[in-house]
């Protein structure tokens, strides 16, 4: 039995046609915004097939979600919305490469830097691929304004986020001091968190304003997200001693497949009934089967293989 076959929610029959045809414009709409950049400000990244691969993949995620949250609220997902959600995507694939790829001082540095961007408007550049983020989040945060109080908001809220869960990788006695029970709660807080306030900057970066009804859904949305891709990462998490909620219950699979049955009732029931709702549940479906498959696969794989979106 498919572990999708007792949701509560199920995509009409063109829905998944529709993803997969917005993913395949999406992408080559990613590739033409963001080649130039790479070629102008790191161009090293263009040589490393995998990892621009993977950069492409994160940003037509990003596009397909920031779509679904856009046409929930409401609005077009006009060129300039669409070259929003891209650049908003490599800021992220930038950002998550700071934390996971170079090491744990890496880590610390780029949580250091981004708070001293954040407060003062800028950091002193060391590599091209600082270069590279740092010329992607001038031409986002051009986009918008950056002062306003949600947008920035849920910029401290996901940096807050991803701080604590350096903080919790690279000092894990934080966590060792307490009872097993607070510990899964503090990660389980802190995947929310990341998730949730990842699509909350995402939608606020392409919408004026939002409802808080909407806000509290996209929170919920995000949140989701983020427990099903940590399913899939679970072995790569541990064997890079990243501790998870996802890879610290028992039962991971059946734990998530709780976690989606509840978040889907939810936002089935409470997100307007319009393109948006099914393109944003429809693809978090897809999401939720790849990695389950992505999990069982790494298993089989020894945890040494990475899997692109697609």
């Amino acid at each position: 039995m498919r572990p999708t076959s007792r949701l509560p929610w199920h995509p009409a029959p063109d829905i998944p046609a529709r993803i997969e045809s917005l993913a395949r414009a999406y992408r080559a709409e990613v590739r033409d915004t963001l080649a130039p950049l790479v070629a102008a400000w790191h161009p090293a990244l263009a040589a490393s097939a995998t990892e621009y691969a993977k950069m492409i993949e994160q940003s037509t995620k990003m596009t397909l979600v920031g779509h679904a949250c856009t046409t929930l609220a409401g609005h077009d997902f006009d060129a300039r919305r669409r070259r929003i959600a891209i650049l908003y995507g490599c800021g992220c694939f930038l950002a998550d490469s700071f934390i996971d790829d170079f090491g744990p001082d890496a880590a610390r540095s780029y949580v250091q830097r981004f708070t001293l961007l954040l407060s003062a408007g800028w950091f002193e550049i060391h590599t091209e691929r600082e270069r590279l983020f740092y010329v992607v989040l001038a031409h986002l945060f051009a986009e918008r304004d950056m002062l306003d109080p949600l947008l920035r908001q849920a910029i401290l809220r996901l940096h807050a986020a991803q701080a604590q869960d350096v903080t919790l990788r690279l000092d894990p006695e934080l966590l060792s001091t307490l009872p097993r029970r607070r510990q899964r709660a503090l990660l389980k807080r802190n995947a929310r968190d990341r998730g949730g306030h990842c699509i909350i900057a995402l939608t606020t970066f392409l919408v004026p304003s939002l409802p808080l009804a909407m806000l509290a859904l996209i929170l919920a949305a995000g949140a989701l997200f983020m427990f099903i891709d940590d399913h899939g990462d679970c072995y790569t998490d541990r064997r890079d001693g990243r501790l998870t909620y996802m890879n610290q219950v028992r039962e991971p699979e059946r734990v998530l497949h709780r976690i989606v049955f509840a978040h889907f009732t939810r936002l089935a029931g409470g997100l307007p009934a319009n393109e948006g709702r099914d393109l944003l549940l429809g693809f978090l479906l897809r999401y939720y089967v790849t990695r389950i498959d992505k999990h069982r696969a790494q298993r089989r794989r020894g945890a040494t293989a990475w899997d692109v979106f697609e």
